[in-house]
C-alpha cells in the first residue's frame, strides 16, 4: 500500500512534464472524459494507449482497449473489442473493427468492415467498398472484387 502511494505521488507530481498534447502512454476508462492520462486530453499518442475504452486523434504505436478503441488515424496496431479508424497503416485486431477511410495492412475479427482496403482482412464476415487485396472468411463482401459476394476467398489486384 505504501509503494502504491509513492508511485502515485510521483505521477502527479510528474504531470507538468507530460502537459502538452501529444504522449507517450496513455490510460483511460472511457474515452477523452474519464481519462486516467496524463495529461486527460492527450490526443495524439506516440507509443501506448492502454485502457476500457478510449478515443485519440493519432495513435503512433498501440492503442490497446478492452472494450472500445476509436483513433481518426492509427500507424500501428489498433487492438479491442470494438474498433473504429479512419485511417489505418498496420492492424486492426477485435471482434468487430471498422475502417472508415483507408486500411493499409490487415484487419482480423469476427466482422470486419473498411471503405478502402489496401491489404487482408480475415474474419468470419468480410465487408470492403473497394478492395486491393484479399479476403478470407466465411462470407466476403466486395464491390470490386472478384465477384460482389463469394464464400471463402475473394479479392482484387
Amino acid at each position: 500500500m505504501r509503494k502504491l502511494a509513492v508511485l502515485l505521488a510521483a505521477v502527479i507530481c510528474a504531470a507538468p512534464a507530460f502537459a502538452g498534447d501529444t504522449g507517450v502512454l496513455k490510460l483511460s476508462l472511457w474515452g477523452k472524459r474519464l481519462a486516467l492520462a496524463v495529461p486527460a486530453n492527450t490526443q495524439e499518442i506516440t507509443g501506448i494507449d492502454f485502457g476500457i475504452g478510449s478515443d485519440a486523434a493519432s495513435v503512433s504505436g498501440v492503442q490497446l482497449d478492452l472494450v472500445y478503441a476509436k483513433a481518426d488515424q492509427v500507424k500501428g496496431v489498433q487492438s479491442a473489442l470494438v474498433t473504429r479508424s479512419n485511417h489505418v497503416t498496420g492492424a486492426q485486431l477485435g471482434y468487430v473493427n471498422f475502417g472508415d477511410g483507408y486500411l493499409k495492412g490487415v484487419q482480423f475479427g469476427l466482422y470486419n468492415q473498411a471503405d478502402e482496403l489496401h491489404g487482408v482482412q480475415l474474419g468470419f464476415v468480410n465487408n470492403v467498398k473497394n478492395i486491393n487485396g484479399l479476403q478470407i472468411g466465411l462470407v466476403n463482401i466486395a464491390k470490386n472484387g472478384w465477384f460482389p459476394v463469394m464464400v471463402i476467398v475473394n479479392g482484387r489486384f
